[in-house]
C-alpha cells in the first residue's frame, strides 16, 4: 500500500526544503546530503535528514537534523530523542527513500 500524505504535510516539507535553500543563498552556511525518507514505524510521516554547517563565534558548527512531518503539517526535530549515536544510526538505517516529487509513489489525502 502506498503511503498517504496530506496537502499540509507536503507543503510543510516543501517549506523546510526552501528554508534550507534560503539559508545557503543568504550565505549563512551550507546544507548538504538532504534526504527525504520514510520509516516503517512512522507510517504516513515524512522524514527529512540533512547536514548543516555554519560558523558561530569563529568556530565551525555541524548539525545533522532529522525532522518529521506529520499529517497536520507539524514539523518536529527528533535529534534529541535518540539516547546515543548508535540508536540514531539504527533508526536511519531502517529508513527508505521517498520521492515526494513523484506523486505516483503516494496518495494525497485531505
Amino acid at each position: 500500500m502506498r503511503p498517504q500524505f496530506t496537502t499540509k504535510q507536503l507543503l510543510s516539507a516543501q517549506k523546510l526544503l526552501l528554508e534550507q535553500e534560503e539559508f545557503v543563498k543568504k550565505g549563512y552556511g551550507s546544507v548538504k546530503n538532504t534526504i527525504v525518507v520514510q520509516h516503517k514505524m512512522l507510517p504516513n510521516t515524512i522524514i527529512i535528514r540533512y547536514e548543516k554547517v555554519y560558523i558561530m563565534g569563529g568556530e565551525y558548527e555541524y548539525e545533522h537534523p532529522i525532522a518529521t512531518i506529520d499529517q497536520t503539517g507539524r514539523i518536529e526535530f527528533i535529534d534529541s530523542k535518540f539516547k546515543d549515536v548508535f540508536e540514531r544510526s539504527a533508526f536511519l538505517a531502517e529508513c527508505y527513500p521517498l520521492e515526494i516529487e513523484d506523486t505516483s509513489k503516494f496518495v494525497i489525502i485531505d
